[in-house]
């Protein structure tokens, strides 16, 4: 076996995922596209549900939007998204028409590709996503999603994946171990029993905590994986996943070598790693090179947010190893979306109760009622009585399109409504801000069309800059994209939103995210700062909590707080005002 190794980057979806990308704006991602490009993967992942999540819920932007920003930039790199079970990207399950809407509306945006996830690895769940992949010409692959349960030696991994390359229209079957769940001995068997019996191509996706991704990658190309998943550099810390210029070199002697130019990918890891706040990269790398633990770090960071709230961020291995534990007690659960958080939160309250299955998290009680597809292992008999007990809301059958139409707000497009039917009231942000800012054509000359992409970019510089209003001429037609209600002088508006009129020598520290502001580490602790206090360049100003996870906002000049804006616990919006230091 001499073929090369392909190359599928996911350099956006890691850039743009929670926690660390909360910074992460549109432009961001389609200059990191741009840099990814030469690169020459054979794939570029660009979204799946916690980017479409951050997008929304922290940032109040478009998933659609993103994924046209990404295409524009790419040139003939073929573009691919993740969708999992029947939610699409998001966090309610879906009628069969709306997702085939949903997938049908992605390859309106120009991708290539859709790989489908369930956590309980159930092929029956995505076989309507498989289909709507063919009928819009896009290709499939299927993901076999390993956990906890059962051990790696259990035969239903196989089983299953064979079930999963059985979808129509699968292309490939794509192993994804996000914790470091199997051995390199279990996956290298694994990845050869899967590609031997299906028949066709395997494709690795691995995260792993203390910089075991890489060798396990290595571990799975010697065992016949095709195509193997990485991020550009500084990005693939964050996500603990392997480098792509790591892992080009640990192929180099090897005959199954990365097929990707090195200077390019050298090259994209130096543009894409300014993107990342300093912050959010040590964070990272706390994170990945702490404490060995199977989770991934986004994950990982909602446990220890969760845990710290009551000081008992040491326990977080105790917590983890929990986490395992529930999995194989909740009929072998796997830590994927959207069950993942339900077992984080049932793990943290073990330990901060000290009890177990006092209570149960209401997705965990479904899954283990049956609720949520069928089981791949017995359920705890003490799980069942937790379940049993709990007051679970009956579950709503999903809404078809038209009823999604019917009950849509008035003047909001069909991807919008999308949107609402995976996210809820999540995708409120979205609604309110586009119908916050209104554009204009001005002087327009007869038979000058304004063209769509223009008008949405011009309305993601208004709101990521702050400006009143953007004028582009074009060919003599002038458009103008201006914030509605924008006439108000900026002395009050700063006032309305809590803090005073600006002054010119003070220096104004604003929210990068939307989320709840936090004086404090925790309600016992002190305030990281107060009125007065002198602060140098890195010191925490406070935290702003945003999707369950604390992102430390930090003094980026030296000098006196003369000003703190807001209350404690008090909801921010996305560029407010939350200090002023005097330098």
């Amino acid at each position: 076996m001499s073929e090369a190794v392909r190359y599928i980057d996911t350099t956006l979806r890691d850039l743009a995922s929670p926690p660390w990308g909360s910074a992460i704006a549109t432009e961001d991602l389609a200059q990191a596209a741009a840099a990814i490009a030469p690169c020459a993967p054979s794939l570029m992942e660009a979204m799946d549900s916690g980017c479409a999540a951050a997008a929304l819920e922290v940032r109040s932007e478009s998933p659609w939007d993103r994924l046209r920003a990404v295409v524009r930039e790419v040139g003939s790199v073929p573009v691919g998204i993740v969708t999992v079970g029947n939610n699409g990207w998001g966090h309610h399950p879906l009628a069969d028409d709306v997702i085939r809407r949903f997938i049908s509306g992605a390859a309106d945006c120009g991708i290539s590709r859709v790989r489908a996830v369930d956590p309980l690895n159930n092929a029956d769940v995505l076989s309507v996503t498989a289909r709507a992949a063919g009928d819009a010409g896009l290709r499939f692959v299927p993901t076999l999603i390993l956990g906890p349960a059962p051990a790696p030696s259990d035969g239903l991994w196989v089983k299953e994946a064979l079930a999963l390359a059985a979808l129509p229209g699968a292309e490939a079957i794509c192993i994804s171990d996000k914790a470091g769940h199997f051995e390199s001995s279990a996956l290298s068997a694994l990845v050869s029993a899967v590609r031997e019996q299906s028949g066709l191509p395997v494709e690795l996706q691995v995260q792993a905590p203390g910089g075991l991704a890489p060798l396990l990658a290595v571990a799975a190309v010697e065992a016949g994986a095709g195509a193997v998943q990485s991020s550009a550099g500084s990005v693939a810390l964050v996500a603990a996943r392997p480098a792509t210029e790591s892992l080009r070199a640990a192929l180099v002697s090897s005959p199954r070598a990365l097929d990707t130019p090195r200077q390019a990918i050298y090259k994209a890891a130096r543009e894409i790693a300014p993107m990342l706040p300093a912050d959010r990269l040590r964070q990272a790398a706390t994170a990945v090179y702490g404490s060995s633990v199977g989770l991934s770090p986004d994950l990982e960071a909602a446990l220890v947010w969760r845990l710290s709230r009551y000081g008992l961020s040491d326990r977080l291995v105790d917590a983890v190893m929990e986490t395992a534990e529930i999995c194989r007690e909740v009929g072998g659960v796997t830590l994927s979306h959207p069950i993942a958080d339900a077992i984080v939160a049932q793990a943290a309250n073990h330990v901060i109760g000290g009890q177990r299955w006092q209570e149960i998290e209401p997705a965990l009680a479904h899954v283990a009622l049956g609720n949520s597809g069928r089981l791949r292992c017995d359920v705890d008999p003490g799980v069942l009585e937790a379940a049993n007990a709990s007051d679970l809301e009956p579950q709503d059958a999903p809404k078809d399109l038209a009823a999604i139409a019917a009950e849509a707000a008035a003047g909001i497009s069909e991807e919008d409504q999308l949107l609402v039917a995976q996210f809820g009231d999540a995708a409120d942000g979205l609604i309110r801000r586009r119908q916050s800012i209104g554009s204009e054509s001005l002087e327009a000359p007869a038979g000058v069309g304004v063209d769509r992409e223009l008008i949405e970019t011009m309305v993601d510089v208004v709101e990521g800059s702050g400006n009143s209003e953007v004028t582009v001429e074009i060919a003599g037609a002038r458009v103008t994209v201006r914030r509605t209600g924008d006439s108000a002088p900026a002395e009050a508006a700063a006032a309305a939103r809590g803090g005073a009129p600006a002054d010119d020598a003070l220096v104004a520290v604003t929210s990068p995210i939307v989320g709840t502001f936090y004086r404090a580490s925790s309600p016992e602790a002190g305030p990281f700062v107060s009125e007065g206090s002198r602060v140098e360049v890195g010191d925490v100003l406070c935290l702003v909590e945003a999707m369950k996870l604390f992102n430390e906002i930090v003094a980026e000049t030296a000098g006196t707080v003369r000003e703190i804006c807001m209350e404690n616990e008090q909801p921010v919006e996305f560029g407010q005002v939350l200090f002023r230091i005097e330098p």
